[in-house]
């Protein structure tokens, strides 16, 4: 193989190695970024599902609590015990699956002290009045503040949709930037592969044509030098050669 094809042959060959690894890689990072959002919209999903589980339960304790305190009950039916353990499950579901549990911990204490008030009160034997009086002065307190903090975890900046869309742009920059990379490399080399065919094809093929016309027209001397062996000195030198020919003729 000659020196111009070999060298047009391997920047060709280069070019399509880029642009086969740009899309490749443009493939890969889109796919990432895919797979990144889909997390981050699942998991915001998932932590409006569990405080949802969490404030149903706790409703369905409190109309126990009550139905309780209206029917005169010591302690309270089978449906605080179902809530109960409804409650407890999305509170450990949503623990399981978080990275920040600032917000969970909260709602883990404050269910702590809930029911550690209704479980002192159904342990004590009470009349009435107390029934009342301790359903106004300790247990509303109580649930209000477990009501908060699940509602707190719903609002948090950490379940925020600002948040959730950070971290989905920072996924894009993420996945643009090694294309950007890669379509730079592949633009310098198509300048190289622009500079080589103009300093080592188009520019000895004009002075070629140019020298060539001269003698054609005005019986010019043809003096043409190319320095680099290749096709275009071979191509020349066969010129100086036939017009050498054409002169003793």
């Amino acid at each position: 193989m000659k020196s111009i094809r070999r060298k047009i042959s391997v920047g060709f060959i280069a070019l399509i190695v880029v642009l086969f690894f740009s899309g490749v890689i443009a493939y890969a990072e889109m796919s990432r970024l895919r797979r990144d959002t889909e997390v981050v919209i699942e998991q915001g999903a998932q932590a409006t599902e569990f405080a949802k589980s969490m404030l149903n339960a706790l409703q369905v304790q409190n109309s126990a609590v009550l139905k309780m305190i209206i029917l005169g009950d010591q302690s309270p039916s089978e449906e605080y015990t179902t809530g109960l353990l409804t409650f407890n499950a999305a509170l450990l579901e949503a623990m399981e699956s978080a990275t920040d549990h600032t917000d969970l911990d909260k709602i883990y204490r404050a269910n702590e002290h809930y029911h550690a008030i209704v479980e002192q009160h159904t342990a004590t034997i009470t009349t009435e009045a107390a029934d009342k009086d301790w359903y106004m002065s300790s247990y509303v307190d109580a649930y209000y503040a477990l009501d908060t903090a699940i509602k707190e975890y719903m609002s948090s900046p950490s379940n925020s949709i600002a948040v959730r869309m950070s971290k989905i742009e920072d996924s894009i920059y993420r996945t643009i930037t090694p294309s950007i990379l890669t379509l730079i490399v592949a633009i310098i080399i198509v300048c190289m592969f622009y500079f080589f065919i103009d300093t080592y094809y188009t520019r000895p093929v004009q002075r070629i044509s140019k020298a060539l016309g001269f003698y054609v027209e005005s019986k010019l001397p043809y003096k043409v030098k190319i320095d680099e062996r290749s096709e275009l000195m071979d191509l020349n030198n066969n010129i100086v050669e036939l017009i050498e020919q054409n002169k003793k003729q």
